[in-house]
């Protein structure tokens, strides 16, 4: 069986679901699954990696390379 027909399976099953508690056994799955898979893309920084940008931070201040909140407000309106 192919990901798209189990997907529509489910979906349909789901959509019978008239069991409050079982609606939210599932919605806690979900969002399990979700934090799962967004922390296992999640990596720990060295302290040399850190100290890298750190300093790469301080370089880009100490020279001018930021962007004040002022224009960085009026850039996000025409987002």
């Amino acid at each position: 069986m192919n990901i798209a027909v189990k997907k529509i399976e489910l979906i349909e099953w789901l959509a019978k679901i008239e069991d409050q508690s079982l609606l939210e056994q599932i919605d806690v799955l979900k969002r399990k699954a979700i934090v799962e898979a967004y922390e296992s893309g999640m990596t720990p920084m060295s302290s040399e990696k850190f100290k890298s940008l750190l300093d790469e931070a301080e370089s880009d201040y100490s020279n001018g390379r930021v962007t004040s909140m002022d224009d960085l407000e009026k850039e996000s309106r025409n987002w």
